[in-house]
């Protein structure tokens, strides 16, 4: 009995040798992977300084955010066409976590009202040529206008691909910049019209069969940026 008693007694210390040095090391902080800054980007980061703007705690650089936002802006797609459609919300609060989903909320708007813009035009055009009656177009742009309202309520896994945030009296403002895949954006709000046409007559869900195939979209200006220009520009 007396040995088990060293026995335990040694175990013991032993723990506590062990125990707080596992609990001691360090937790391994974030890891960016960074890149050049140019100049461009230095003046633009000086402007968003000189007005407040600064990364959240634990984020990026400025710098390195602006680039990271800039690349995927600029990135094509196979057929040379944008692959990203990318937007800006900004709002304030007493909290940074709600300012933060409000913002996010903002940019989702102007993420989706941005193709719904762009494929307004292309309806405008079609009945400009005379190859869409008043009436249908009407009707189309109805129906666009529901399913983007949908859609910029359902959109999941948008991209932050920058979060800048300041500090005003007892207010945190934030700025948030979202990119989302082009073509998925806009073929949800395809799937959504899809839906919404289910309860018109058949001969006018004909009409408007052209109008569910992204391809007739892809004429005029294509823009891929959407919202409110980020401080400092």
């Amino acid at each position: 009995m007396k040995n088990m008693k060293q026995f335990m007694v040694i175990a013991l210390m032993c723990a506590a040798i062990i125990l707080p040095a596992q609990d001691s090391k360090p937790v391994q902080a974030r890891k960016f992977k960074f890149v050049k800054v140019t100049r461009d980007t230095k003046k633009e980061v000086k402007k968003l300084e000189k007005e407040g703007w600064t990364n959240i705690p634990g984020d990026m650089p400025v710098g390195q955010q602006l680039n990271n936002a800039w690349a995927k802006e600029a990135e094509l797609d196979g057929e040379g066409f944008p692959k990203y459609i990318v937007a800006n919300g900004e709002s304030g609060g007493e909290f940074q976590s709600a300012a933060e989903m409000q913002a996010i909320e903002l940019a989702k708007i102007n993420l989706v009202g941005l193709l719904e813009t762009q494929m307004r035009s292309v309806i405008e055009t079609e009945q400009g040529n005379n190859r869409l009656d008043a009436k249908s177009a009407a009707s189309i742009s109805k129906t666009l206008q529901v399913a983007t309202n949908k859609v910029s309520k359902k959109l999941k896994r948008v991209i932050p691909i920058s979060k800048l945030m300041r500090k005003r009296g007892k207010q945190t403002e934030i700025q948030i910049k979202l990119a989302y895949s082009y073509a998925m954006a806009q073929q949800a709000i395809l799937d959504e019209m899809k839906l919404e046409m289910q309860n018109e007559a058949e001969d006018m869900r004909g009409k408007f069969d052209a109008f569910l195939n992204p391809e007739i979209y892809k004429q005029g200006e294509i823009k891929n940026s959407a919202g409110d220009k980020p401080a400092g520009n």
